[in-house]
Parts: structure tokens; C-alpha cells; sequence
């Protein structure tokens, strides 16, 4: 009796303490289809800095109005509007210029060695839109 009821105790430590482990994981990950929560300051601002603050940035001039330089200015948005629609990567405008094929203008990043009208070559990866598109499904937090 002694053996099955120390066994049952460890038994039960043993799914307490998994229990336990799966809901700290659940807490981990965000809500967009399960995937680990994206920061904005670790993950995504990186991203921006090296691709999009050569143009976008507050003390720069660039006809969309759109800066980039901080959390706040992103979701400021420019001339077209608001660049990021929280937790709707397919309809943020900062998506949508990521893509091939945007609603209006040139695909982003512009490439600056392109002449006006013939289409940019420069682009991010497939990993890095994909990163920008989480962290606006998830809610596009300033984490």
C-alpha cells in the first residue's frame, strides 16, 4: 500500500509540475497563432533601423511624412495614415509596403541606386517581413 501510495504522489508532483510548465510556455508565447511573443525593441525596431531609418527618419525629409525613429512615430503614421493597424497585419499600411505588390507606391525599401518608375530589387527577407507581421498580429506592443 505504502509503494502505490508513494508512487500516486510522485505521479501527481509529476503532472502538477508539467501542468505548471505548460502554462508558464502559454504565457510565453503571444497571441497570434501561437507563436513566442515578438518585442518591438529586440525583434522588430533592429529591423527598421537597418532598413527603413535611412529614408524614414524624423530628420529626414521623405514625402510619405512617415518616421520611424521611434515606437510613438511609427504608430503616428504619415501622409497615408496610420502605418500600423493593431493586431491586422493585412491591413497595415506597414505591412502591405513590405509585400510585393503594395496599394499605392513603390514596394519598401526603396533600392537607392533604382531610377523613378522601374521597381526596387533591394527588399527584406522573407524572415524579417514575417517578424514585422507577427508583431502586428500580436498586437504591435511597444515591448
Amino acid at each position: 500500500m505504502k509503494i502505490v501510495y508513494g508512487g500516486s504522489v510522485l505521479l501527481l508532483i509529476f503532472l502538477v509540475v508539467q501542468a505548471a510548465s505548460a502554462q508558464d510556455e502559454q504565457r510565453k508565447r503571444g497571441p497570434a497563432g501561437g507563436k513566442e511573443e515578438i518585442s518591438f525593441q529586440t525583434d522588430v525596431f533592429p529591423v527598421i533601423k537597418k532598413n527603413c531609418l535611412p529614408c524614414h527618419a524624423e530628420d529626414n525629409y521623405n514625402p510619405s511624412e512617415l518616421s520611424l525613429d521611434s515606437y510613438t512615430l511609427l504608430m503616428e503614421g504619415g501622409k497615408h495614415g496610420t502605418a500600423v493597424v493593431s493586431g491586422k497585419a493585412a491591413e497595415s499600411l506597414l505591412v502591405q509596403k513590405l509585400d510585393g505588390k503594395p496599394p499605392f507606391g513603390d514596394r519598401m525599401p526603396l533600392d537607392p541606386k533604382k531610377k523613378r518608375g522601374e521597381p526596387s530589387t533591394k527588399k527584406l527577407s522573407d524572415e524579417e517581413i514575417q517578424l514585422i507581421s507577427d508583431w502586428v498580429a500580436q498586437g504591435a506592443r511597444n515591448n
